[in-house]
C-alpha cells in the first residue's frame, strides 16, 4: 500500500482550504460592520425611548451601510459557491469571462494584502471552452500566486483572454521580473499534472513579461 498522496488532489485541497479561510475573513469582516450597525440602533432606540431627537440623516447613513454589507457578503457567498459547484462535472462549458472575474474576486483579498492590483480586460463576446473549470481555477490561483513574485514595481498584473485557432487562451502580463529559470522552478509535479488533466500548455515570452495558458476547446481525457 502506498502513502503517498495526490498531487492534484493536494492541490485543489491546498487551493481549497486557502480560498475558503479568505471567504471566511471576508464574511467576519462584514459581520463586524453590521454588528457595530446594530449596537448604534440598539443605543438610538434607548435615546427614542428617553424622549431624545433622532438623528434621521445618520440613520439613514446606518441602514445604507448595513444593506452594503449583507450584499456584499452575499456576492461573497454566491462566489464561494459557484467555486464548489465547479468540481460537479469534470468536463464541462465554462465562460473564460466569467471564471477568471470569478477568480479575480476569489483571490481579492490575497492580491490586495500583498500589495498588487489585478485586472482583466474581457472580450466583448464570450469565451466558451469544455474544460475541467475547477483545475483551471486551480492553475490560475498558481499561476496568480507565482506572477506576484516576478512582477515589475507598479504590482499589476492582468489577465487577457482571448479566442484562439484552437480553443483559447488567458495571458498574465505585466510580468516584467520573470525569468526561464523561475518558470521552470514553478512548473512542479502538481503544475504538470493540472496542464495534463486539461490539456493544455504554457508557454512565456520573458522580453515582454508574460505567461500564457493555451486551452483546447474541448479537453479530450476529462479526469474524473
Amino acid at each position: 500500500m502506498s502513502n503517498r498522496i495526490d498531487p492534484l488532489g493536494e492541490a485543489g485541497l491546498e487551493f481549497y482550504s486557502k480560498v475558503s479561510a479568505s471567504i471566511s475573513h471576508e464574511i467576519k469582516n462584514s459581520l463586524a460592520v453590521i454588528n457595530e450597525s446594530a449596537g448604534y440602533l440598539e443605543d438610538v432606540t434607548l435615546m427614542a425611548k428617553k424622549g431624545m431627537n433622532l438623528d434621521m440623516d445618520r440613520l439613514q447613513s446606518l441602514a445604507g451601510t448595513m444593506l452594503k454589507q449583507v450584499q456584499r457578503t452575499n456576492t461573497i457567498i454566491k462566489n464561494m459557491n459557484r467555486l464548489a459547484h465547479s468540481l460537479d462535472d469534470p468536463a464541462s462549458q465554462v465562460d473564460l469571462n466569467a471564471l477568471i472575474e470569478l477568480m479575480i474576486n476569489l483571490s481579492e483579498r490575497t492580491t490586495v494584502t500583498r500589495g498588487f492590483k489585478v485586472s482583466a480586460a474581457f472580450s466583448d463576446t464570450a469565451l466558451t471552452i469544455t474544460t475541467h473549470p475547477f483545475f483551471l481555477e486551480n492553475l490560475i490561483w498558481l499561476i496568480l500566486d507565482f506572477a506576484m513574485n516576478v512582477t515589475g514595481d507598479a504590482k499589476t498584473i492582468e489577465l487577457l483572454p482571448v479566442k484562439a485557432e484552437s480553443g483559447a487562451r488567458i495571458s498574465f502580463t505585466g510580468l516584467e521580473k520573470l525569468t526561464a529559470s523561475e518558470f521552470n522552478d514553478f512548473q512542479t509535479e502538481r503544475v504538470r499534472l493540472m496542464l495534463a488533466a486539461l490539456n493544455c500548455t504554457l508557454q512565456t515570452d520573458e522580453n515582454k513579461g508574460i505567461i500564457t495558458i493555451n486551452l483546447p476547446e474541448t479537453i479530450t481525457q476529462p479526469v474524473q
